[in-house]
């Protein structure tokens, strides 16, 4: 994907709980290049030959970042195999990790006390844990986004003290965490989805999968408008 910016980091908790609430562009520059022009004026032997100042050198222009919004349309998933490619679930079970919460999970909805602010706006939450210690280890909500309900997503991201960046056409809210007490967090909002991935145990690497979580969901769960 692209990298974050906005803050000093690029940048996606245990069992589901508000911070599953959670939780970059074109970088391209076009150099002014000043090309000195020689002009000769004919004429008489020994007319000067005049040579212009060279047009000044400006800042370089960044390229309007290119959104996709306008280009896909958004399908919410109804089940956690829609939520993520196959190769990437497959993935997730050979690190012995097992459904535990979700759409044909162990526990299915009802792993958590509390639906997810996801689930609660009509979207999916799955998360993967240890079979024997039924610990969370990878959680991914998916949910549709509406300019009503907008504000108070953002709002309930920024109350937690997440980073907040640009990725591409999403605004993200992220935490790399660490591997004692912050989770990795990954949040993207679109104009239609909200798509948040949080790895139990932080980190950079944990940080890092998390993204790229993020963009496998958003392939998943996006195709070209007709």
């Amino acid at each position: 994907m692209t990298t974050v910016t906005g803050s000093s980091a690029p940048a996606a908790p245990g069992p589901v709980t508000a911070v599953s609430v959670l939780r970059m562009s074109a970088r391209h520059t076009i150099p002014v290049v000043a090309l000195g022009i020689a002009l000769v004026l004919g004429g008489c032997a020994g007319s000067p030959t005049l040579e212009p100042d060279p047009t000044p050198t400006g800042p370089p222009e960044p390229t309007p970042t290119e959104t996709s919004d306008a280009a896909v349309v958004f399908t919410q998933p109804t089940t956690c195999a829609e939520a993520l490619p196959a190769e990437r679930i497959a993935e997730i079970e050979q690190n012995g990790l097992i459904l535990l919460g979700g759409p044909g999970g162990r526990y299915g909805t009802a792993y958590a006390a509390d639906p997810s602010p996801e689930e609660q706006a009509g979207g999916v939450t799955c998360i993967w844990g240890f079979g024997d210690t039924e610990v969370s280890s990878v959680t991914v909500s998916i949910a549709p986004l509406a300019p009503a309900t907008r504000a108070d997503v953002v709002e309930s991201l920024t109350d937690q003290g997440l980073n907040e960046g640009l990725d591409g056409d999403a605004s993200v809210f992220w935490q790399e965490g660490d591997e004692d007490f912050e989770p990795a967090v990954y949040t993207a909002l679109r104009a239609d989805s909200w798509i948040s991935v949080i790895e139990t145990v932080g980190g950079p690497d944990a940080y890092d999968e998390a993204v790229e979580i993020a963009e496998e969901a958003f392939e998943a769960t996006h195709s070209p408008v007709p």
